[in-house]
């Protein structure tokens, strides 16, 4: 499904527009209400993709020394921070400038749903994210073989849940290209954000670029042979749109730059799903061009340093499907930079349509990690984890 659904993207926005002047409002009206009723199964899932995505994490991590945990979590937490914070500057130089998405969309018609079905919202996503941490973390020190045991049912739920979303998914974006066909909106999309699109893989390319120039201490040399090493990890990345689909190959990748082999599988293994660069550079970027698009205000850089923070926090529940990461993230958008639930949805197309792009930077962003603990357990010759045999 990963593989074919950026050719199941193009077929539904050509469908929309060819067929949006023909089709019956009625059958309009019902693939959108199939969409909006989609939502709201995702919506209800959530907290329990979120409780056990943490879960998991947080007992995985606790398998290794004190240390590790913190220099791990530590270091995926400041570089998701950096890289998120980093790019409200690019967002502000795409708010300020004139990028032809200033103008709210004024819609003529308005595409209503046929029907109306909304599952109520039982544990709120908050209370999913620091109870997977704090019962992870409890379980694991108090009753370390119940919590493996526990982790490892709730990964096949998990599991499960994944697979039904992912089938959903599409589903769900084909609603809501029909609804801003419908609306006449959807050229404005694509003519708008091209060039934003064209911006945020010029921004994503130097950023990374610049990142393994950091993590190889300048050396050029260096950096070309690491990224070289990467490439394999980047193109499966980029054809299944799927971090954890492309680990094993990532860990490969990875380990041919790192000292401690060991070390290197552990990192990629237990931040996955965590530390997501290409998330963390374009969606910030994004949002403020639908502020923009929108008409709505910038955040200050208050505001914008709250958003970070629960951005960060939030990247522990990632989904690991083709656009799960932006719709774990529009509950943030929308109470930290005032998205509505109209700007959410037209995110989520346009990081969907995106996807394979920012795929590949956060594969990329994890090699460069796990090439920086690397390089921090070498220099202080801390023995983290025992070396692979």
């Amino acid at each position: 499904m990963a593989k074919k659904l950026p050719v199941l993207l193009a077929l539904s926005i050509v469908s929309s527009l060819l067929l949006n002047n023909i089709m019956p409002l009625a059958a309009k009206q019902m693939i959108f209400a199939v969409a909006l009723t989609i939502k709201s199964v995702v919506l209800f899932l959530l907290p329990l993709i979120i409780f056990g995505l943490l879960f998991k994490t947080f007992v995985k991590l606790s398998e290794h020394a004190i240390c590790v945990i913190f220099l791990i979590f530590g270091s995926l937490c400041t570089s998701n921070f950096i890289n998120t914070f980093l790019s409200h500057y690019v967002g502000e130089f795409i708010y300020n400038y004139d990028f032809n998405v200033g103008n709210s969309i004024a819609n003529t018609t308005t595409l209503t749903p046929y029907f109306s079905f909304e599952l109520p919202k039982l544990v709120k996503n908050e209370y999913a994210l620091f109870g997977g941490i704090v019962v992870g973390i409890v379980m694991a020190i108090v009753n370390r073989p119940l919590a493996e045991k526990c982790a490892k049912a709730l990964d096949q739920i998990i599991r499960k849940v994944f697979a039904f979303v992912s089938l959903l998914i599409p589903l769900f974006i084909i609603g809501f290209v029909f609804k801003c066909a419908s609306e006449g909106v959807l050229m404005t999309i694509i003519t708008s954000y091209s060039k934003i699109l064209g911006l945020l893989t010029v921004y994503s390319t130097v950023y990374t670029l610049l990142l393994y120039l950091l993590v190889n201490g300048g050396r050029i040399r260096d950096t070309i042979q690491c990224l070289k090493n990467m490439m394999p990890a980047l193109l499966g990345a980029m054809s299944t749109m799927s971090s954890v689909m492309t680990m094993p190959i990532t860990i490969m990748c990875a380990e041919k730059n790192a000292k401690n082999k060991g070390l290197a599988g552990s990192i990629i293994s237990a931040t996955v799903n965590v530390h997501l660069l290409g998330d963390c550079l374009c969606i910030p970027v994004l949002a403020y061009a639908l502020l923009k698009h929108y008409g709505l205000a910038a955040p200050t850089l208050e505001e914008y340093f709250i958003f970070t923070i629960f951005f960060v926090i939030t990247k522990f529940s990632v989904a690991a499907v083709p656009a799960g990461g932006i719709i774990v993230m529009t509950p943030v958008l929308e109470s930290y930079l005032h998205f509505t639930p109209d700007m959410s949805t037209l995110m989520i197309a346009i990081c969907a349509m995106f996807d394979p792009i920012m795929t590949g930077f956060n594969v990329l962003g994890n090699g460069a990690l796990a090439k920086f603990i690397d390089n921090m357990s070498a220099k202080f010759k801390i023995q983290l984890l025992p070396e692979s045999t």
